[in-house]
């Protein structure tokens, strides 16, 4: 249970990948002080190794039949229309998130994996180049395919506009419930140091993969 706090910010999110780096803009852009951590030394993930294509739907409404026949009523209609609604608007904020360099982005048309009801709506939104930016030089420890280098130089570059906190080598160690049962924030630990972060926003866990 949580009794005292080292630190607080609004929203503490866990994992500097596309996920974590988006949400901590987002969260920023809303008024929230942010604290973005990462277990690793540098940021990236393996979002930064990936081909860099996000996904997108023309249709929410066929995006979500499509995910109910590959859920196969595993995931609640809540939940899955949620990521069919993100699909629809994830292209518009990637341009949002573009202009903080003036990188040039890419939307094709790309069917879905299985020919499933609604599987035409889909397509991709990614980054096709950024001025000045150069992957094997700027993120010389990278190895991969180039899309994802430079989709993450996008969100590192508006993290930074944000003047969002970034703590690296720092790692997620225990979430912390309040007396009524909720997630109040986290241990995080850096080196032998652990200190206990209050979240009065939440906890973003973006430290899949």
């Amino acid at each position: 249970m949580a009794d005292s706090w080292d630190e607080v910010f609004d929203v503490v999110v866990v994992g500097y990948g596309f996920a974590g780096g988006a949400s901590a803009v987002a969260a920023a852009a809303q008024g929230a002080r942010v604290l973005l951590i990462e277990k690793m030394e540098t940021p990236g993930g393996i979002s930064i190794c990936s081909a860099g294509g996000v996904r997108t739907t023309s249709s929410p409404q066929d995006a979500l039949e499509y995910l109910r026949a590959t859920n196969a009523g595993t995931a609640p209609d809540e939940l899955l229309g949620a990521l069919a609604e993100g699909m629809a608007s994830v292209g518009d904020f990637v341009e949002e998130l573009a202009a903080v360099n003036g990188a040039r982005v890419l939307r094709v048309d790309a069917e879905a994996n299985y020919p499933f009801e609604g599987y035409r709506s889909f397509g991709f939104v990614s980054i096709a180049e950024v001025p000045g930016f150069e992957p094997r030089r700027d993120f010389p420890h990278v190895r991969g395919l180039r899309g994802g280098a430079r989709l993450f130089k996008v969100v590192l570059d508006n993290v930074a506009a944000r003047g969002i906190e970034v703590r690296l080598a720092t790692r997620a160690v225990e979430l912390v419930r309040t007396s009524a049962g909720d997630i109040g924030g986290l241990v995080v630990e850096r080196g032998d140091r652990r200190t206990r972060i209050e979240a009065l926003g939440g906890v973003i866990l973006a430290c899949g993969g």
